[in-house]
């Protein structure tokens, strides 16, 4: 084993351990830089007979910490520590420590309700109060509570209301760390400034760079913005050799391994949340943050999440700022001004509260809970808006007077929404599955279409049936080959539209069971469409039954791609 350099949570660590084994539930505040999500997994998994699950917000996270603590080890990936997120597993029989996505629990809840071979479950960055942590937290609860005492429950986080979770679990002990984390700088702008976001960037980057000698990272609240600050950075990087590096969930693997360690030379690093508590990017003495993030939000106009754009908290606030402080002091410049920080909320308002409960109410039903309102929650949903998604799946025909139909339990084992679910389903019941894949492809995945070039236009936008077939036409002709034509939804994206189309496939390949969630080898590179498939696609929008229309829910030009997936989506939010 390679030597290991110390943490600050290492003195207690043995005492989590110990206590994991002896009282089955335990509670760390630790905050970033202490080193909880590397050294604590490992050490249950050496200390317990059995498979610790280390479950994380993000698909990012999720494959960051199993490579981090695989090289800590001189593991090989996928061997001793493996990963699985939504379409990617790396993972073997040997595999003793499994990081995932808080889907991906969900989806082994339902296949086994005892999680029997699992010995412990750690929670990872909880603050962040992700609906499927707070189900998956709830749920694993009560397996421990009603037919598995020897389950432990390790809960973790930087900032987190530890007394609440300990008092959830039961009365669990509370663990604290010290973090290693030098002091930051704090800066606000003197008057608010009119400017676009990007010019602000460039201009405070320029800045930052002349008075630190590290890398630069930058929070943006999306994937547009990281790209209009790439193209407003390109007399800067040219001037100064300074590499511009994005970083955001839908990125290969690769390139994000890339944006998280050190480049040969400096970087600035343009990142949606996704840097905020979960992975570490190496090399950086300053942050500027843009104070902005994308949050999902029940839209009852069409029955969907939606991507909001919002001012963060000042939790979030803090927490990016502690990212210039892990090499030594660093500067954060806060792109907004004192006056307007005292507005901000004190904490992000949890996912159970602002977002559409449909597929959580699925997830309980498919788990045998009758009656999701009496489900023992980590926090209790509005009892309004749990009811109106029972009602919403009793139309889509996923729950009947007795409790899920096989309908419901097909729809719950797909990696989308409930409506969305329905649609894939209905399209294979009518044989035209690809094309169901498509339209639920360019409803979940980011837009492929430039953000802001419908609004631009919206007089030009022709009268059509649906605006979602005009943009299946406008994907079908970029998988073509041929250049895409100009359309009112704006200008397409190549890369976006490939994540599409990738998406399309592996939907298709879980409608099919092409590949099985348990499978122990690594699914990377399966699932891929064949010359004859892409050929049998070529008219998608041809072939959309009309009878498909009423499980499609209404989009609007432009902003298709902020629609959630589902609860196994490992947070595909543009993050």
């Amino acid at each position: 084993m390679p030597e290991i350099t110390p943490l600050p949570i290492d003195p207690i660590v043995p005492e989590v351990v110990a206590l994991a084994r002896e009282r089955g539930a335990v509670v760390v505040q630790a905050p970033p830089g202490a080193g909880k999500t590397t050294r604590i997994p490992p050490a249950l998994a050496a200390g317990l007979e059995g498979r610790v699950l280390l479950v994380e917000p993000r698909r990012v996270a999720a494959r960051a910490a199993a490579r981090r603590i695989a090289e800590e080890r001189g593991f090989e990936l996928g061997g001793e520590v493996g990963y699985q997120v939504r379409f990617e597993r790396v993972a073997g029989p040997q595999t003793r420590l499994l990081a995932l996505t808080e889907g991906i629990l969900l989806n082994l809840l339902q296949a086994d309700p005892f999680l029997e071979g699992v010995a412990a479950v750690v929670f990872d960055e909880f603050h962040e109060r992700n609906l499927a942590s707070d189900l998956a937290l709830a749920m694993a609860a009560k397996v421990r509570r009603e037919v598995r005492p020897d389950l432990a429950l390790v809960v973790m986080s930087a900032t987190l209301e530890t007394e609440r979770v300990a008092s959830f679990l039961g009365g669990a002990p509370v663990l604290g760390s010290e973090g290693r984390a030098w002091p930051v700088s704090l800066s606000h702008l003197p008057r608010p400034d009119p400017r676009p976001l990007s010019a602000q960037i460039a201009s405070a980057s320029r800045r930052l760079l002349e008075q630190t000698t590290g890398d630069l990272l930058v929070f943006l609240p999306g994937v547009g913005e990281i790209a209009e600050a790439t193209r407003a950075f390109g007399e800067l990087a040219a001037e100064s050799g300074v590499e511009v590096v994005p970083l955001y969930g839908d990125l290969p693997a690769e390139r994000q391994d890339l944006a998280l360690r050190r480049g040969r030379g400096r970087r600035i690093v343009l990142s949606t949340n996704v840097a905020e508590t979960s992975v570490t990017v190496e090399g950086v003495s300053a942050v500027i943050d843009s104070g902005l993030a994308r949050v999902l939000r029940y839209d009852p106009g069409c029955g969907l999440d939606r991507l909001e754009l919002e001012r963060i908290s000042l939790a979030s606030a803090e927490q990016r700022a502690g990212r210039a402080g892990r090499l030594g002091p660093g500067l954060c410049l806060r792109l907004w001004t004192q006056a307007e920080e005292a507005s901000l909320p004190r904490r992000p308002t949890p996912e159970v509260l602002r977002v559409d409960l449909a597929g959580a109410a699925l997830q309980l039903a498919a788990w045998g809970e009758k009656e999701p309102a009496s489900f023992a929650w980590f926090e209790a949903p509005n009892a309004g808006r749990l009811a109106l998604a029972v009602s919403l799946l009793e139309r889509l025909g996923a729950l009947g007077g007795t409790g899920i139909t096989p309908l419901g339990r097909r729809m719950a084992s797909l990696p989308a929404s409930p409506r969305l679910a329905r649609l894939l389903l209905a399209g294979q019941e009518q044989g035209c599955l690809p094309e169901a894949a498509l339209a639920a492809a360019l409803l979940s995945e980011r837009s492929p279409f430039e953000r802001g070039g419908a609004a631009a236009r919206a007089a030009e936008v022709p009268s059509t049936p649906s605006d979602l077939v005009e943009q299946l036409q406008l994907l079908e002709s970029f998988e073509a080959g041929s250049r895409a034509p100009d359309s009112p939804y704006g200008r397409l994206l190549p890369g976006a539209a490939r994540q599409v189309l990738r998406m399309r496939e592996q939907l298709l390949a879980a409608v099919e069971n092409r590949r099985r969630p348990g499978r122990a080898e690594s699914d990377r590179g399966q699932g891929s469409p064949t010359p004859a498939d892409k050929k049998a696609r070529s008219k998608p929008h041809q072939n959309l039954p009309r009878s498909l229309h009423p499980v499609i829910p209404p989009i609007q030009a432009g902003n298709s791609g902020d629609t959630a997936a589902n609860l196994d989506s490992g947070h595909n939010t543009g993050t």
